[in-house]
């Protein structure tokens, strides 16, 4: 079987993970404002730990496509179920499990960022189900689900991540002593007025680390905005450790082979546009980031082609953990020493 699905990696201290878990937790959900936010989490006893999350690894379309007809039934339950969760108020809440604060929860929603499928309004999951603990919605808490349960860093890794203003790196920053943050500043003024602010500017297609510098590379949702993206794998490669690891998360279309392009940069800065421009929000910049690509399962082999040994997509989902959302996938790239 080319695929499996993994529960707990081999050879994961799993000991080593709980201490980090519950550092982690204590740290990202301190404030005492936050006590009694919900009737369910307000009791000091024992934690009721939700069944270990199923994450699936796939490493082709035909593997994916498989892996779809296995689970037929239990997709229809879950698109039943969302229909049910989705509640017809400007907001409302979900209960679950949040694992970053390690205790129930009641999830926060609104119809904000809604879709439209078929003529039917769809809920944009992916973006909200936030913990009012430590404030982090369904994208980010996955990320560090996946993040300590398949990369499995400790506290002395070396860990490079491709943001540095998000509540996702702000909490990371809280457990990992070593983490590495950036943005992309494209105005020399703005490196300029946030090189007082501790912003570090980083191109990622020209990274400014040496070579081995580190043993994970975190980035989500960061490379559809990067028109050379091979560019800016190959760097990561580069950047990586032997048997270093990289987590991230981009937009993509499991039913297509080929990635899409959107829009590319041409040689006088111009920008070509070969469908209409999609913008995505930019806490720094109020009309958005342009995407210039969704991938397709061409990127996998890509990465492969630039430096790294293996690439896997990640697929999971669980309305316990409130990751809710049509194929819930982040991606694995591992090199392997030589």
């Amino acid at each position: 079987m080319p695929y499996g699905r993994i529960v707990n990696p081999v050879g994961l201290a799993e000991v080593r993970v709980k201490e980090l878990l519950q550092r982690f937790s204590k740290r990202a959900c301190s404030s005492p404002r936050d006590e009694a936010v919900d009737g369910e989490a307000g009791s000091s006893g024992p934690v009721e730990m939700p069944a270990p999350l199923v994450i699936t690894r796939i490493r082709s379309q035909p593997d994916f496509q498989e892996h779809q007809a296995q689970i037929n039934a239990e997709l229809v339950a879950r698109q039943e179920a969302e229909r049910e969760l989705a509640q017809p108020f400007p907001s409302f809440t979900t209960s679950g499990f949040c694992f970053v604060c390690q205790k129930r929860t009641q999830f926060l929603s609104s119809w904000e960022r809604a879709f439209s499928v078929g003529g039917h309004l769809e809920m944009n999951w992916r973006e909200h189900m936030q913990c009012p603990r430590c404030r982090l919605n369904n994208r980010m808490r996955a990320c560090i689900h996946l993040l300590m349960k398949i990369v499995a860093p400790t506290r002395e890794s070396r860990i490079y991540a491709t943001e540095q203003s998000s509540p996702l790196y702000i909490y990371l920053r809280k457990c990992f002593p070593f983490l590495q943050g950036s943005e992309f500043m494209q105005d020399s003024a703005l490196v300029s007025e946030n090189s007082s602010n501790k912003l570090r500017h980083e191109d990622l297609t020209q990274l400014s680390f040496p070579t081995h510098s580190f043993d994970v590379i975190l980035s989500f949702d960061v490379l559809e905005h990067i028109p050379d993206y091979r560019s800016a794998f190959a760097e990561c490669a580069r950047t990586l450790k032997p048997t270093g690891k990289m987590l991230f998360s981009v937009p993509f279309d499991a039913n297509n082979v080929r990635n899409q392009k959107r829009a590319q940069l041409q040689k006088d800065g111009t920008i070509d546009y070969l469908l209409p421009p999609e913008y995505h929000d930019d806490p720094r910049n109020p009309e958005g980031c342009l995407c210039f690509q969704h991938f397709g399962w061409e990127m996998l082999e890509e990465m492969k082609e630039v430096g790294f040994s293996s690439v896997w997509a990640l697929s999971y989902y669980s309305q316990e953990y409130g990751y809710l959302g049509d194929k819930q996938i982040q991606f694995l790239a591992e090199k392997w020493s030589h």
